[in-house]
C-alpha cells in the first residue's frame, strides 16, 4: 500500500526529480514508493504555492503573440506567425525563417509538401531542418514561362529538397496553356500524373500570395498578354496563388482564365492539413484576405504592418457594411 504523503520535503524532492532530473512521475512514483496521483498532486500544489515558477523562454523573442492570437480568431485561421517589419531587401528573408522554422515544426517523416512559386519560397531552404526522412516537394504549378528560373516552382522544388534532403519531383509543362485540349492530353502523360496524383497526398503547401496585378509574380511571368491583363483589370481580381486569380471574396471559379492554369486546382488546397500562405507589404493585405476567404491557406506568415492592415481592412468593411 503506498504511503499518504503531506510534507513539503517530499514535494521538494518530487520536483527536483521531476524538473531538474527529467524522471517521469511513474519513476517518481516507484523510487519514492508513492502512488503517481500523489506525484502529480505534489507537482501541481507546487506550482500553486509557488515552490516552482514556470517560465516560458521564446528562443525567438516574439512580440507579436497578442496580435497574432487576434488575427486567428478574427479570420479564423489554424496559426497565424508575425514577423518584424523591415526593409523590403531583408523582409523575405525574415518572413522565410520564420515559415521555416513552422515548418520544421510541424512536418514528420514520408510527409508530401507541395511547393508555388515565389522568391520568398527558396530562401526557406538556409534555414530547413535535416531531421527528417523521406520527405517529398513536388510543384504546384507547371513551368513559369519568361521569368526569372528562380521563381519557378520546379526550381523551388529543387531547393528545397536538397536542403531538407528529401526528394524533388518535376512538372515540366507550361503554368498557362493556350487551349482545354492541350491540358487534356498533357494531363494523359505519365510523369505528369505523377504528379498530379501526389495532390490528394499533401501534407503542407507552402504558396506565395500575389495581388494579381502588375506587381505581381503572375503578370512578370510572361503569360499574360496585354488582352488577358485587361481582362483580369475588368474582373476586379484581388489577388493569385499559383497563377490561379481571385476576388476580394476569394471566388476563383468566376475567372474563366483559370481554366488555362496548368497545376493544382485551389480547391484542393481547402483540405491540406497545414496550408501556409506568406506574403508581406500592406499592398498584400487586400490580396491575403481574398485567400483566407477562399479557404486557401489556413496558415498565414506576414509582417507586423501587414497583420494591422488586413484588421483596418476588416474594421472599415464593417464600419460601411459592405461585407
Amino acid at each position: 500500500m503506498k504511503k499518504i504523503v503531506n510534507n513539503e520535503r517530499m514535494m521538494l524532492r518530487v520536483c527536483d526529480l521531476y524538473y531538474n532530473r527529467d524522471v517521469s512521475q511513474s519513476d517518481i512514483a516507484k523510487l519514492l514508493d508513492i502512488s503517481r496521483p500523489t506525484v502529480s498532486r505534489l507537482l501541481k500544489s507546487a506550482k500553486q504555492k509557488r515552490v516552482v515558477e514556470i517560465i516560458i523562454s521564446d528562443p525567438q523573442k516574439r512580440r507579436y503573440s497578442e496580435l497574432e492570437r487576434r488575427l486567428e480568431k478574427t479570420f479564423k485561421l489554424q496559426e497565424v506567425i508575425v514577423a518584424d517589419t523591415v526593409d523590403d531587401s531583408n523582409q523575405k528573408d525574415v518572413l522565410a525563417k520564420m515559415a521555416a522554422g513552422y515548418l520544421n515544426s510541424i512536418l514528420k517523416d514520408n510527409d508530401v509538401i507541395g511547393v508555388g512559386m515565389g522568391t520568398t519560397l527558396r530562401y526557406i531552404a538556409p534555414y530547413a531542418s535535416k531531421q527528417f526522412q523521406n520527405l517529398t516537394f513536388v510543384p504546384l504549378l507547371g513551368g513559369s514561362g519568361n521569368m526569372e528560373v528562380t521563381l519557378d516552382a520546379n526550381y523551388v522544388v529543387d531547393v528545397l529538397a536538397k536542403s531538407f534532403c528529401g526528394n524533388g519531383l518535376h512538372l515540366y509543362v507550361p503554368a498557362v496553356v493556350s487551349r482545354a485540349q492541350t491540358k487534356r492530353t498533357l494531363l494523359k502523360e505519365e510523369s505528369v500524373c505523377k504528379v498530379m496524383n501526389c495532390y490528394d497526398r499533401l501534407s503542407a503547401v507552402l504558396v506565395g500570395i500575389g495581388t494579381g496585378d502588375d506587381r505581381s509574380s503572375a503578370f512578370q511571368s510572361g503569360y499574360y498578354s496585354e488582352e488577358m491583363k485587361k481582362h483580369v483589370r475588368e474582373a476586379e481580381v484581388c489577388g493569385d496563388i499559383c497563377m490561379h486569380l481571385y476576388g476580394r471574396d476569394g471566388n476563383a471559379e468566376r475567372i474563366e482564365y483559370n481554366k488555362q492554369v496548368f497545376g493544382i486546382n485551389l480547391n484542393k488546397l481547402k483540405k491540406v492539413p497545414y496550408a501556409i500562405g506568406i506574403a508581406s507589404g500592406i499592398h498584400k493585405a487586400e490580396a491575403i484576405r481574398g485567400a483566407i476567404r477562399g479557404g486557401y491557406i489556413n496558415v498565414l506568415v506576414t509582417d507586423a504592418k501587414c497583420a494591422e492592415a488586413l484588421f483596418q481592412l476588416e474594421e472599415n468593411e464593417a464600419s460601411t457594411g459592405n461585407r
